[in-house]
């Protein structure tokens, strides 16, 4: 069995988001099972005008950005994402073996 490692990120300063994505782009490069995961106020940093490095994570065949949200989400680079509602993150985590949290 694979260990798999979620990247929770929950909030949307710059400090969070860099250290989160940095983390996510490192295991994936070490072909890790990794995922980054948006929650809460994080989720910002998808919708308004997210960094293009994001579109690493789906170079590096790393698991599509999973961002938790009950509201409509805007995508201007088109990255490789699943929304789930934000009700689910607690289940959702259960999932993983490891999960590293960025806020």
């Amino acid at each position: 069995m694979t260990k798999r490692t979620a990247i929770l990120q929950t909030a949307a300063n710059s400090d969070a988001a860099i250290e989160a994505l940095d983390v996510a782009l490192a295991m994936a490069s070490m072909d890790q099972s990794v995922q980054l995961i948006l929650a809460n106020d994080a989720v910002d940093c998808i919708s308004d005008n997210p960094s293009k490095r994001y579109a690493m994570l789906e170079l590096l065949d790393a698991e599509p950005i999973l961002v938790f949200t009950d509201e409509p989400l805007s995508n201007p680079h088109q990255l490789d994402i699943e929304m789930l509602s934000s009700q689910q993150l607690a289940e959702h985590l259960s999932r993983y073996n490891e999960v590293l949290q960025f806020s």
